[in-house]
């Protein structure tokens, strides 16, 4: 469980850290704002896509299917039944 927040929490800072730096830029009046920008939106749909590869190849690397579930929360929901 702690790889998942570890992963999850590199993924904000990420995405945090990207755009603010598109923000700072685009408030000194920077020429190469626009580029930056299109980089945050990509990452911000290719950050999640890689750390969700990363806990399917975690849970193939465990022995279990690739396609289970990697979040916690749903085989928490699944012991309770």
């Amino acid at each position: 469980m702690k790889l998942k927040r570890i992963l999850a929490l590199a993924g904000i800072i990420i995405l945090v850290l990207m755009y603010l730096a598109t923000f700072i830029l685009a408030v000194m009046n920077h020429p190469d704002t626009g580029r930056l920008l299109m980089a945050a939106i990509v990452c911000t749909v290719f950050v999640p896509v890689l750390i969700h590869l990363l806990l399917m190849m975690n849970n193939a690397k465990k022995g279990k299917n690739v396609f289970d579930e990697p979040y916690s929360y749903r085989e928490k929901r699944d012991n309770d039944k």
